[in-house]
């Protein structure tokens, strides 16, 4: 089980959200695009950035980036392989929950109000394929600030009928972004807290003579700034986003073009980059640009993608 294995005093209520994403910015009409920034022994280990899925799951994005001022210094205290009763493999990296302090501390970050599980109402959620984004939990209705990234295809977490209520995705890795969790799972584990305590039994660290020395920090969490539309990330919205979206089209795997935050890239992302062709970064408008129209056989494909679900979700 995925367990949320500390709490601490609660402080600021959840309305806090608010704040948090107001003073990142005015609202946006795509989904918010996250990078995590690793360090071991205070040099750079690696980055990844996140697709958040603002329209599938806003209760779970909101929860996230509400605690962006308290996830800097926090380490990833769990890297396992699947729980018993699965088929042997690559499980979950998780963090967000403890801060280490020097010499020897690692205090639970201050977390508020748990969140209810979304979506909720029996419904499952975007299932935790390899590479997603999904909230650690100790039960149903418990989710507060550690996070996960799954190492694997783990579906078994999706049902809502769990005893725990179930896990559902919230965001997804971009590009080369496995990349650092891959190198992570590939570091030595140590029980660093003894028989006493279950919560440090799986920590990876860079060297086992210097273990605290060596923990996988995040060092600093940011969102990044640019246009709605723009899916290559050069800070343009141009045609080389229609061509990042048209070979994606359809996909829920690589969801750089999914600019909704829907958890597929499909006909509503074309129109995002439609409605904002020139826009770039810094720019709080679309340029003064039209849109090239896409070739026929794009067209059949985005007529074929408005007849889909907005959403399918995995058994």
């Amino acid at each position: 089980m995925i367990c949320t294995l500390a709490l601490s005093n609660q402080r600021r209520g959840f309305l806090t959200a608010l704040a948090v994403v107001l003073a990142l910015g005015a609202p946006k009409a795509d989904a918010t695009v996250v990078r995590m920034n690793f360090t071991i022994g205070g040099e750079a280990y690696g980055s990844a950035d996140f697709r958040m899925f603002d329209s599938a799951m806003p209760v779970s994005v909101a929860n996230f980036l509400n605690y962006f001022d308290r996830y800097p210094g926090t380490f990833i205290h769990r890297n396992t392989r699947n729980p018993l009763g699965q088929p042997d493999g690559n499980f979950v990296v998780q963090g967000g929950g403890f801060e280490f302090v020097p010499p020897n501390s690692a205090p639970a970050i201050a977390t508020d109000p748990p969140i209810a599980d979304e979506p909720g109402g029996g419904v499952q959620g975007i299932s935790n394929l390899r590479g997603t984004l999904s909230n650690a939990k100790s039960g149903p209705n418990t989710v507060t600030s550690q996070w996960f990234v799954n190492l694997d295809n783990n579906s078994f977490l999706d049902s809502p009928a769990r005893s725990d209520g179930g896990f559902a995705a919230f965001g997804r890795v971009l590009g080369d972004g496995m990349v650092v969790f891959d190198a992570v799972d590939l570091l030595q584990k140590l029980d660093l807290d003894g028989a006493n305590s279950s919560t440090f039994n799986d920590v990876p660290v860079g060297d086992v003579d210097d273990p605290l020395g060596t923990l996988v920090i995040l060092s600093s969490i940011e969102v990044l700034d640019n246009p709605d539309g723009d899916y290559n990330f050069d800070g343009t919205v141009d045609s080389a986003d229609y061509v990042v979206w048209r070979d994606t089209l359809g996909s829920e795997l690589l969801l750089e073009a999914d600019g909704d935050g829907s958890g597929v890239v499909d006909a509503a992302d074309y129109q995002l980059w439609r409605d904002n062709f020139g826009a770039t970064s810094g720019s709080l408008s679309a340029g003064g640009s039209a849109a090239p129209e896409p070739a026929a056989a794009a067209l059949v494909g985005l007529g074929l993608t408005g007849c889909l679900t907005r959403r399918r979700h995995r058994a």
